[in-house]
């Protein structure tokens, strides 16, 4: 029995040895570090870890990125064009963010710009966030040579083209999870004279910025359906 017991006793010490070199050998620390390194950032482990967590009916909170978008929204609200939000399938309601309820940042959290808007969400006890921000693109092309000295300035001979898209991401507010995002791009061109053609070209951005962003709210109904297909159960 001694001698069972002692070859026993043996291959055990063995096999745990075994194990012991195969948990704490090079090519299993290096395996082990590469995947620490994927997520070194804890921003990027956050972000590859979260999950939906939406309720449906869901809340959803319109965030305007800054003070043009807002006032695109509002314009839109006014006249009837997010109307269309409030029969969606699984969509309590919608709620837009207001400025007074959005955290400040500070010099110890500099990349938090997501996570106010989520606490803001929170504040108004919303599911999801979506954000919404523009993006233009201009050129005021090339004077006419020929109608500016004809013209003496007073003629239009200068012309410009403008594109603006407008994003928009759905976030959880609970988790950071984005469900999805959409961009929707609008034009416009125009020939100005070349004295105050600033003022001419900021109008039409203004225009333009704003079709984009009704364009893009035209667009949610289907995003929305698709996010409740994959995600409600």
């Amino acid at each position: 029995m001694n001698a069972t017991l002692l070859v026993t006793t043996a291959a055990i010490t063995m096999l745990s040895s075994g194990c012991a070199k195969y948990v704490n050998s090079k090519a299993f620390a290096d395996a082990r570090s590469a995947r620490r390194a994927e997520f070194s950032n804890p921003l990027i482990l956050r972000a590859a870890n979260a999950k939906p967590a939406m309720r449906f009916p869901a809340t959803v909170a319109i965030a305007p990125n800054d003070r043009n978008v807002r006032e695109h929204i509002r314009a839109l609200s006014a006249f009837g064009k997010l109307d269309a939000l409030s029969s969606l399938p699984q969509l309590a309601r919608t709620t837009v963010i207001s400025p007074a309820i959005i955290g400040e940042t500070d010099s110890e959290h500099r990349i938090t710009a997501d996570l106010r808007l989520r606490e803001a969400a929170a504040k108004l006890h919303a599911d999801a966030v979506l954000i919404i921000a523009t993006e233009t693109q201009a050129t005021d092309g090339k004077i006419i040579a020929p109608l500016t000295a004809l013209s003496l300035g007073l003629l239009p001979n200068k012309r410009y083209e403008l594109i603006a898209t407008a994003f928009a991401a759905l976030v959880d507010t609970r988790t950071g999870y984005v469900y999805g995002t959409d961009e929707k791009s609008r034009a416009r061109t125009g020939i100005t004279i070349s004295w105050g053609s600033d003022d001419v070209i900021q109008n039409a951005r203004a225009k333009v910025e704003r079709e984009a962003v009704e364009k893009l709210f035209a667009d949610f109904p289907a995003f929305w359906r698709g996010v409740v297909a994959t995600h409600h159960r």
